[in-house]
């Protein structure tokens, strides 16, 4: 979401002032993990490509990425920079890694993506980012070093068990509209009668 987080949710703060939001910004597997137990209504997650299990928001590809200026060493292993498990990032760099022959050490650990991201600009290692996440000062590092493919992920807007609410659903169309566009809200699940009904305030 980055930058279009906060006018969003001043954009359904206005239209829907009666709703009390409760945002968590957390990683991936933290916010499926806590769709899962209902402790969130809805969430963005993100997805290996293919496998959405939800509304496909945007799609987007993992490459490896490393300062403008870094250059390794022959014969010298890789440094990465990784955030800690449980990593979406970090289980792609290691799943990808385990079918090559490539040497590697971990050179710097931040659960901060932006303490990731100063340690990459820095030239420190080479990290896994989405393509979208790339900035100024960084580099594609493709075959290079011995490094293989990396695969293809999905943004996806998913719902707890009980969480397709009207609220909800309201707060889901903005998503899929801030992403995608309104010709695409036909996948969006649709209100059932029982949830028109006003529910109590406790």
């Amino acid at each position: 979401m980055g930058d279009r987080l906060p006018p969003l949710l001043r954009q359904f703060a206005r239209a829907f002032p009666a709703v009390r939001l409760d945002v968590s910004v957390s990683n991936y597997l933290d916010l499926r993990s806590m769709i899962e137990a209902s402790e969130l209504d809805l969430a963005v997650v993100m997805s290996m490509s293919g496998h959405p299990k939800g509304t496909v928001l945007h799609k987007t590809q993992f490459v490896w990425a490393a300062a403008e200026t870094f250059e390794l060493p022959q014969g010298t292993s890789v440094p990465f920079a990784l955030s800690p498990a449980p990593c979406v990032n970090r289980q792609v760099a290691f799943a990808a890694l385990e079918s090559t022959d490539a040497k590697w050490h971990i050179v710097f650990t931040s659960p901060s993506q932006q303490g990731i991201r100063a340690a990459v600009l820095a030239g420190l290692g080479v990290t896994v980012l989405t393509r979208g996440e790339l900035e100024p000062g960084m580099k594609l590092v493709a075959d290079q070093y011995g490094l293989p493919p990396l695969p293809k992920a999905d943004f996806v807007l998913v719902w707890s068990a009980g969480g397709k609410t009207v609220a909800t659903l309201e707060f889901g169309k903005l998503l899929v509209s801030m992403s995608m566009g309104p010709d695409r809200m036909s996948e969006l699940p649709k209100v059932q009668p029982k949830q028109l009904r006003r529910r109590p305030v406790k």
